[in-house]
């Protein structure tokens, strides 16, 4: 169990700092990077950008590792 929630935690860990780099870098150069949680055919929009699931997939790789570790 331990090994498992370190292993969960490094990859999203990793997940979360790549999509907050990616959505940094898009920034720049003046996109927007978005994920449609929505349903596009009956035009329902519910847009989640990319630093918002970044940093929530960085909080929970930072729980299960200090999870992990305490164990």
């Amino acid at each position: 169990m331990k090994a498992a929630l370190l292993w969960f935690g490094r990859i999203s860990l990793v997940a979360g700092i790549l999509l907050v780099t990616a959505n940094v870098a898009l920034h720049f150069m003046g996109l927007g990077a978005s994920y449609n949680l929505g349903d596009p055919s009956k035009f329902q929009f519910i847009l989640i950008s990319f630093w918002q699931i970044g940093v929530g997939l960085v909080s929970i790789g930072v729980l299960s590792m200090l999870a992990g570790r305490r164990l």
